[in-house]
């Protein structure tokens, strides 16, 4: 229960970072850190006995489209597609989490 109220804590602060002028600067090795947390987390929602199968379907979306951008992020520094597909991921892991309590 301690490491999924830090994985949230982690990931609502990982996701208020991403306004769009603060995506340039994200460095590839903080967007990977933060989808493996935010995979978790939705993995976590999944695997719940009383997940609503509409949301566990929208995080499975989510999930596989930050995963891809992830994949094919390049190591240029242009990681905005990458880091707008995780932090949505993670608001709306985190939020799922959230209301799971």
């Amino acid at each position: 229960m301690r490491l999924l109220l830090v994985a949230c804590l982690c990931a609502a602060a990982f996701g208020c970072s991403f306004e769009d002028e603060a995506v340039p600067g994200s460095s590839p090795a903080s967007i990977r850190d933060a989808y493996l947390i935010a995979h978790g987390m939705a993995e976590e929602y999944r695997d719940q006995l009383h997940a609503d199968p509409k949301v566990a379907a929208e995080l499975a979306r989510l999930d596989s489209r930050a995963a891809a951008a992830v994949q094919t992020m390049d190591g240029n520094g242009d990681a905005g597609d990458s880091a707008r597909a995780v932090a949505a991921l993670t608001e709306f892991a985190a939020r799922q989490t959230a209301v799971a309590r």
